[in-house]
């Protein structure tokens, strides 16, 4: 199973964990309050095939002030893991700017105010020799918001892989994704696709230049 669609189950998962709370989309929409994923870590340790039943479970580990940290699960129905992904998320207002975490909101996931850093992806200068291609963002690629979806640049960046010969269902593995601005359907994207020091790494921005997401990938 492919890594975009492990991190689909783990979102959802997650908004899941937030109605059994108190909190649905409804909520979130009557308050023009909402989380954005700014941070993935993906350590994909085993694969899952078609038909293989698979369970994710989900703890909100850390909370800091405008910032939560969420600890995600995946095993296969053996009880084999499948990986651990762990997610930071910023809550932001209706125009999409960083907002306090409401009250209620941290007394419903109570013991968990660990502190912890929000670290950025650190590519370097990409090399002169970087692949470059255009994306246009596809309506399907859309989350409830109307944004192209976190687990939509995973495809951006595992379709480029492949372009690449590079075999994305190897395992153990780890991907790497900070997303930095956020896109429409119809918007025009720059991807710039490289390797180095046995990781592969991907930059997308928009026409003027302004950086959208990182990721990188590396097996273990």
């Amino acid at each position: 199973m492919r890594a975009p669609v492990l991190l689909r189950y783990t979102i959802e998962t997650a908004f899941a964990h937030s109605a059994r709370e108190g909190f649905p989309l409804s909520w979130y929409d009557e308050h023009g309050l909402y989380w954005l994923v700014r941070r993935v870590h993906l350590d994909l340790q085993g694969s899952v095939h078609y038909g293989v039943e698979v369970t994710v479970t989900t703890e909100v580990v850390g909370f800091r002030r405008i910032w939560a940290r969420r600890r995600n699960i995946m095993r296969a129905g053996s009880g084999d893991p499948v990986g651990e992904i762990t997610m930071d998320w910023i809550f932001t207002d209706r125009d999409g700017q960083p907002a306090r975490i409401v009250p209620e909101m941290e007394r419903a996931f109570p013991g968990r105010a660990a502190p912890f850093r929000v670290e950025r992806l650190d590519l370097g200068e990409v090399p002169p020799g970087a692949s470059v291609a255009d994306y246009i963002v596809p309506g399907h690629q859309a989350d409830p918001r109307g944004h192209m979806s976190t687990a939509g640049y995973l495809d951006l960046f595992e379709d480029a892989l492949h372009g690449a010969r590079v075999d994305t269902q190897g395992r153990p593995a780890v991907y790497e994704l900070e997303f930095l601005q956020q896109s429409l359907p119809g918007d025009v994207l720059h991807r710039r696709l490289w390797s180095s020091a046995g990781a592969w790494m991907m930059s997308v921005s928009t026409p003027e230049g302004i950086e959208v997401s990182r990721a990188l990938r590396q097996s273990t």
